[in-house]
């Protein structure tokens, strides 16, 4: 790196130096300030000063910029005298640009590009130092969700793979019986390749739901008339297959079953089985699963309550996002599309309502809660 002329050294325009580059750094759009060879902050832009949260105190040395604490990437804290600034100024070389975590006087961090130049008299002395600064923050974290979203993508296609496989192999088997002549189990097949289509077609909608979601569109709803009732029943079509497999309990307190909602009941029950769904495969094979319908004026409110694995407070707000999967249950492997809990999501807010989850951490269970305002006094359809 060329270090920066100050022209030569005179006693009329040596301290002069300063108010010049202090011209040019207050005109440029990034943070820029000057140091002198001792460390102090001579000049800074508002730029830097944001950054930094204030003005350094004048005519401070050792400071060679204005962050309370500086970084390495690894997290190993920067000595003030070893800062791009102290090390430009020491060797009168420019070091190359390299990335810190630089943290601000409020506490803030922001990952950030540090450029020191020393400024060298004519006799070779160093004047000073130059310094810019670049934010590159933001796109650090687009840089670290383009890699969550490459993750995700290749974890979610092989959950495809494994999704699509068992079923297709069931109507393969089931197809290979029925060239048999006279085969007995007719009817048997006939009702497994029925289910196993059945679960081909449920996967294949949360497919397109969920790329409905990642697109920012809307599920669309068609708005009529059902029973809580209704709902509840549509609901326990989409889950008790599998809760039937484990073994696990359904608990229902359905409240008012009467009541009457202004509501898409397929699209409300698909979002409703999703959640038993979830609480199914994050529970032990026998566990009990409670759900709870109350009716609170216009407020139709439903709860889904496990015993199972539970989930970390820090993982809670990512639950419900496309594609978002967390640690399997210990007893079997890990399936779904991490879909399910979207699609919920998308379809409580077409209905102007939403969702949320609590968990009491690892092992305590997981509570999810619906409320809508659907309840409608129309007779139902």
């Amino acid at each position: 790196m060329t270090p920066i002329s100050a022209g030569p050294p005179s006693e009329a325009d040596g301290p002069a130096w300063p108010a010049a580059y202090g011209r040019v750094i207050d005109g440029i759009g990034c943070p820029a300030y000057c140091c002198s060879p001792a460390g102090a902050v001579v000049h800074s832009n508002r730029s830097a000063q944001r950054l930094w949260g204030g003005a350094c105190t004048p005519h401070a040395t050792g400071q060679w910029d204005g962050f309370a604490a500086l970084y390495r990437l690894d997290g190993a804290p920067v000595e003030k005298a070893s800062s791009p600034a102290a090390l430009a100024a020491g060797s009168g070389v420019a070091p190359p640009p390299a990335e810190f975590v630089a943290e601000s006087g409020d506490g803030q961090r922001r990952r950030l590009v540090i450029h020191a130049h020393p400024i060298l008299q004519g006799d070779g002395a160093t004047a000073g130092v130059l310094c810019s600064l670049t934010d590159i923050s933001e796109r650090h974290r687009l840089d670290q969700e383009v890699r969550c979203a490459r993750d995700n993508r290749e974890a979610f296609l092989r959950v495809l793979a494994h999704e699509l496989r068992n079923p297709l192999a069931s109507v393969m088997t089931a197809a290979a019986l029925l060239r048999h002549p006279g085969a007995r189990e007719t009817v048997q097949v006939a009702r497994m390749i029925e289910r196993q289509t059945r679960q081909l077609a449920r996967f294949i909608g949360d497919l397109l739901d969920g790329a409905r979601i990642e697109h920012a569109c809307d599920i669309a709803v068609a708005m009529r008339a059902s029973s809580v009732a209704n709902v509840l029943e549509l609901a326990r079509d989409v889950a008790d297959g599998i809760l039937r497999a484990r073994g696990q309990r359904l608990r229902v307190d359905a409240g008012a079953p009467d009541a009457v909602l202004w509501c898409d009941p397929e699209r409300l029950a698909q979002a409703l089985g999703n959640v038993l769904l979830n609480a199914s495969e994050f529970s032990d094979n026998g566990a009990e699963i409670d759900l709870a319908v109350a009716i609170d004026g216009a407020l139709l409110q439903v709860q889904v309550t496990d015993r199972g694995i539970g989930v970390e407070a820090a993982q809670l707000h990512a639950m419900f996002e496309p594609f978002r999967k967390f640690a399997a249950h210990p007893a079997r492997m890990a399936s779904g599309a991490g879909l399910g809990l979207a699609i919920a999501r998308s379809v409580c807010q077409a209905h102007g309502g939403m969702v949320s989850a609590h968990s009491a951490g690892p092992g305590q269970g997981t509570r999810l809660r619906f409320i809508l305002p659907v309840v409608d006094d129309a007779a139902p359809a």
